[in-house]
């Protein structure tokens, strides 16, 4: 799974091609696959009532390979949820992570999941008209992390002199350093390393001390799994700002064509979400039923280990699922800037929109 791709000039290049009437993002990359839960969803009692009904057909691209983190899209396919809603809903595997903006911004799919600083990216340096319409998980999942015994502590001044790996976006190099400013070192303290997709082996074989970028319901589950004591610290804990893990993104032009397809899609995520909520057993039985495949092959314990991490996350008190806070934006954006990651800052209400019922 791979995490804040932030490589915008070729979404952007993308997002221009499709505007200008060539070919559909998903025919210029491998065709994305189409999940069963759109059919699954027809075959319930409560799309069945619906079946004389016209049904609005909805694409929502996933930020990656279908896991424990999209249970309340199939939770709410499954249970027909969407159909409730007038909707049909195809959830699509992206070719790439940059996918799910690129498609939306594009006008190629409705709904798409990706990551907060992306948005911002998207909107600030390349005008893209999206904005995030729901926070799906209101903590960041991204996350340092060392093996035990490697000398470094939650005093992150014990970097001095240790190596720290990325996989390459600007983004965790300034997360890298804001980490080492914030614990009093300078960038000479610490040598930082790209070593591209390869972080969870970069800190097993010893090439890094620590690596940024580990998702804590992937990497670090698969790790621990393997036999190895990991030790994991937040970046938020350290000078970077909250971020929330993933988020809903769509077409801001097209949002205010038709809010309200919008909000009945939110609302049958929200639904989707209590079920996930309220039944673990059955919520694992549709990841392994609807998600997995000889092209996606799920591990069951290793997704119940990630669902058990990100239910927590997904919604804190006072942090609704699907809610969003100025502030959090505000203060992602500032962090940006700062870091040269975005030369104007947008207003947080330029890259995210808090449906209103």
């Amino acid at each position: 799974m791979r995490k804040y791709i932030t490589v915008l000039i070729a979404a952007a290049a993308a997002f221009g091609l499709a505007a200008c009437g060539g070919k559909k993002p998903a025919e210029t990359a491998a065709a994305p696959a189409e999940s069963q839960a759109s059919e699954s969803a027809s075959e319930s009692p409560a799309a069945a009532s619906q079946e004389n009904t016209e049904l609005k057909e909805i694409d929502v691209v996933l930020d990656w390979y279908p896991n424990a983190v999209h249970t309340f899209l199939y939770e709410a396919a499954d249970k027909g949820y969407f159909a409730e809603e007038g909707l049909k809903v195809n959830i699509i595997s992206p070719a790439e992570s940059i996918d799910a903006l690129t498609f939306v911004a594009a006008g190629r799919a409705q709904i798409g999941l990706t990551y907060p600083v992306d948005v911002v990216m998207a909107a600030a340096n390349e005008h893209m008209p999206v904005k995030a319409i729901g926070g799906v998980v209101q903590d960041e999942l991204s996350c340092m992390a060392s093996l035990s015994g490697s000398g470094i502590t939650a005093d992150m001044s014990s970097l001095k002199g240790k190596k720290v790996g990325h996989s390459g976006p600007a983004v965790e190099e300034a997360v890298i350093r804001t980490i080492i400013a914030n614990a009093g070192l300078s960038e000479q303290d610490v040598e930082v390393i790209n070593v591209g997709f390869d972080l969870t082996t970069s800190l097993t074989t010893g090439s890094t001390d620590m690596v940024v970028g580990t998702f804590i319901n992937d990497e670090i589950v698969t790790m621990k799994n393997a036999g190895y004591e990991v030790d994991v610290w937040k970046n938020q804990d350290y000078g970077v700002p909250r971020m929330y893990g993933l988020v809903l993104a769509a077409n801001s032009k097209a949002y205010d064509e038709d809010p309200e397809l919008y909000k009945a899609f939110l609302r049958a995520c929200k639904k989707g979400f209590q079920d996930m909520k309220a039944d673990e057993d059955e919520s694992l039985k549709i990841i392994m039923s609807e998600m997995n495949s000889d092209d996606n092959p799920l591990d069951e314990a290793q997704q119940k280990e990630s669902y058990e991490i990100l239910m927590p996350l997904m919604e804190e008190e006072g942090r609704p699922f699907l809610s969003m806070q100025e502030a959090d934006w505000q203060d992602i954006i500032s962090w940006m800037q700062e870091n040269s990651l975005i030369e104007e800052a947008p207003a947080p209400s330029d890259v995210y929109i808090v449906p209103e019922d």
